[in-house]
């Protein structure tokens, strides 16, 4: 969801008529520092989540998928995820051995709830 917020802050930027970097209190953190044009087509480029909302003009509603409390696990899960459902993200995620593809494959068990 973090390439939402940055897409979300170079449409603001561009909207906005530019003002000094000091007296803007709207976020917190660096300032972006690139075009916001290019910061836009990298972020839909990234992810089909930030492409779908640029898009569409409802709220997006995220929900969790998988509770997993130990770190490495639960990037694994997800890199998983990620490699058997592309609408998700474009990137590959974590990388886990080709053998897992067949398993996951029969069992369907990376597939997305309905």
């Amino acid at each position: 969801m973090s390439n939402v917020g940055r897409y979300k802050e170079a449409v603001r930027r561009l909207k906005e008529p530019q003002t000094p970097a000091r007296t803007s209190t709207k976020r917190r953190g660096r300032p972006q520092r690139e075009q916001p044009q290019k910061i836009m087509a990298e972020t839909i480029k990234a992810s089909a989540v930030v492409e779908h909302s640029s898009q569409c003009s409802h709220d997006l509603q995220p929900s969790i998928i998988c509770r997993e409390s130990r770190l490495h696990l639960r990037r694994v899960k997800e890199g998983l995820f990620i490699r058997n459902n592309r609408t998700i993200n474009r990137d590959k995620g974590v990388e886990v051995s080709a053998v897992w593809d067949t398993l996951i494959s029969k069992r369907k068990c990376c597939s997305l709830p309905g």
